[in-house]
């Protein structure tokens, strides 16, 4: 299931910093997609499964989440034949990252506002008082469609909240590599580079070790120090995080995908991938293209 570019057609004849409106369909099916925007998502009606990047969970009535831009992500319903379909009713809040902060640079400093939209690509759930919060200003924007500062002065508030990291559960965690790969020097991006260039191959200690220009049981602390896990454990993110984009992406079958991310023992693999993503490969991938 390979994600499609979408033009929001609320955002394409201006230059609307946000757009906040009612969504009610017989049931959630949309392709798997994604935008430039960010989407502040609660659902009023309606049950079923999201996807946010490699993200995979059920979801309910009053649940609320924040999707940042050009993330893949796609709502959709699951039919049970002894029930009762319920309407899909959603409440969207969608947010020109670039926009907004470009009209607030000018009363207020952004680099916050702009970290935060940065890290928002792994997607966010917002639980406890701050989503009973967002849900009720929320609802507010909706009301007061023409009241402009009203609307506006809702909005800040919303951002205000989201800026708090206290109550948001990430769903997707961070691309390991990436995440240390700013550096500009120093062993770490060219231990990096090490690692993406080659983590479908067979790596070991000691080669991470001569790449990094340390002792092994040097290296071995020194990565614990940088990582917060082992060698191993940040090998098996990068690897389960490949796999799931061929998951979601290609046709493959999940032993070739095993073999493609460097695993040779499909039960290692099974293993990993489940400790990672709380499920199976082969639950995940039909998760993935259930919709279809």
């Amino acid at each position: 299931m390979k994600a499609t570019y979408t033009l929001l057609p609320e955002f394409a004849p201006s230059q609307k910093p946000f757009v906040v409106k009612k969504i009610a369909r017989p049931y959630f099916s949309t392709d798997f997609h994604f935008h430039k925007e960010c989407q502040l998502v609660y659902v009023l009606s309606g049950s079923g499964t999201r996807i946010i990047g490699h993200s995979i969970e059920r979801f309910e009535e009053g649940d609320l989440t924040f999707v940042g831009p050009n993330v893949p992500h796609v709502w959709y319903s699951e039919s049970k034949p002894d029930e009762p379909a319920s309407e899909a009713i959603s409440l969207a809040l969608y947010i020109n990252p670039e926009i907004i902060c470009e009209h607030l640079s000018a009363l207020t400093d952004t680099q916050e506002l702009r970290q935060f939209f940065r890290e928002s690509e792994r997607g966010i759930r917002i639980c406890g008082e701050k989503r009973g919060l967002i849900i009720h200003i929320l609802k507010q924007m909706h009301a007061q469609q023409h009241r402009h500062v009203g609307m506006l002065a809702s909005f800040l508030q919303i951002l205000d909240q989201l800026l708090d990291p206290g109550e948001l559960v990430w769903l997707n965690v961070p691309d390991p590599i990436t995440s240390y790969a700013s550096q500009t020097s120093g062993r770490v991006p060219k231990l990096m580079h090490f690692i993406q260039q080659n983590f479908k191959e067979d790596i070991t200690l000691q080669q991470a070790a001569s790449v990094a220009g340390l002792q092994l049981h040097s290296f071995c602390r020194f990565f614990k120090t940088l990582t917060n896990r082992t060698f191993s454990d940040f090998l098996n993110e990068v690897r389960i995080g490949f796999a799931c984009k061929l998951l979601q992406q290609s046709d493959l079958p999940v032993t070739q995908i095993a073999l493609e991310c460097g695993y040779t023992n499909i039960s290692y693999f099974n293993r990993c991938f489940k400790k990672i993503n709380k499920m199976s490969p082969k639950v995940y991938r039909s998760a993935s293209v259930a919709k279809n």
